[in-house]
């Protein structure tokens, strides 16, 4: 499908990022899930958004199936929830300020609240909720609060599309696209109990707390992409005549 992710460990992830802010180079991260997956196969722009990253995380139980059934093996579940707020806390122990942008109004505000709780060496640059129609206005609002991290919480591939077309022009030297961590981190959203999220089953959890809104996430672009992963698998494995017959019992 032509899409990549960079398969290596948090504790890798977490040093080249503490790298660029050391040395101010300025760096892009996001993730990579089964969904995200679809959306680039359907959506050019977005792919090439993700190529044009520096470093794109692999997230979920999704892509640690598919790269395993194309022969690969996803080294460690890099997901933005778990991810971000080591980020976060390795950054502020620096020195480093953190910008939070999105959410519905006032989601951004708690989230900073519950991180001063949970990080006491934070230190919060400011924030933006993610329902702003004036781009240039919360643009210098991020470069005047000197922050050198900014967490942008727009959802998958809104959030993207928007770091990358601004990207030259926003000062902080990471930019991390966290999809819905500010919403799990006000408590707007209730996240997986830790045994669930063990057992690889948060997605379950994320659908029962919000099953219309998640309902095609998990029930048909998740199918949709692991049917496509065969496809390919099938294509090297068997050739001709015989893959098309397997494709065509997969189908029904």
């Amino acid at each position: 499908m032509n899409i990549l992710y960079d398969n290596i460990e948090i504790k890798d992830a977490l040093s080249l990022i503490m790298q660029a802010l050391f040395l101010k180079t300025k760096k892009t991260i996001f993730f990579l899930n089964a969904y995200c997956v679809y959306q680039a196969d359907q959506d050019a722009h977005y792919r090439e958004i993700l190529d044009q990253a520096d470093l794109v995380l692999p997230d979920g139980i999704g892509l640690r199936i598919g790269t395993w059934i194309l022969g690969g093996q996803m080294k460690e579940n890099c997901n933005g929830s778990d991810f971000s707020p080591i980020c976060i806390s390795s950054a502020s122990k620096a020195g480093y300020q953190i910008f939070l942008l999105g959410g519905k109004p006032g989601i951004a505000d708690k989230a900073a609240e519950k991180l001063k709780e949970l990080v006491p060496d934070v230190l919060i640059a400011g924030t933006h909720h993610g329902y702003f129609e004036n781009d240039e206005k919360v643009i210098s609002r991020i470069n005047q609060s000197g922050a050198q991290l900014l967490l942008v919480a727009m959802g998958v591939p809104r959030q993207e599309k928007w770091i990358m077309r601004y990207r030259d022009r926003l000062n902080p030297t990471v930019c991390l696209g966290i999809g819905a961590l500010l919403d799990y981190l006000s408590e707007n959203v209730q996240r997986a109990p830790l045994i669930l999220r063990r057992i690889h089953l948060e997605w379950f959890w994320r659908f029962f707390v919000e099953p219309k809104r998640l309902f095609k996430r998990y029930f048909i672009y998740g199918p949709y992409f692991i049917f496509v992963v065969l496809k390919w698998r099938l294509r090297e494995v068997v050739p001709g005549q015989r893959a098309i017959r397997l494709l065509k019992q997969i189908r029904r």
